[in-house]
């Protein structure tokens, strides 16, 4: 089973548009084997085509979980963020004689 880190597609505004380009493009940015960051733009169609092949070719689709690496500071604030409201709900919660 693969690990996966989901990630978001995101229309962007195609700047310097020339005669009939698109006005936007879908946007990501993938981490290769190295570390590098690339860009990837691709039009609508082009985001089309590949969900298509992707429904037709489920057989060719690992299975896979979904995994968050951002171990990081948001993980940090938002575990603390969750345990201080439970923490103020159960206190209400203990006090308003429903339990």
């Amino acid at each position: 089973m693969h690990n996966i880190q989901a990630g978001k597609i995101y229309r962007i505004k195609n700047q310097e548009k020339k005669g009939a380009a698109n006005d936007h493009y879908n946007m990501i940015v993938v981490e290769d084997s190295s570390g590098k960051l690339e860009e990837l733009l691709f039009t609508d169609s082009d985001v089309l085509k590949a969900n298509i092949r992707a429904k037709r070719n489920k057989e060719d689709i690992p299975k896979y979980r979904i995994v968050n690496y951002d171990g990081g500071i948001t993980y940090w604030l938002g575990l603390l963020l969750v345990a201080a409201c439970a923490g103020v709900i159960g206190y209400f919660a203990k006090n308003s004689g429903l339990f």
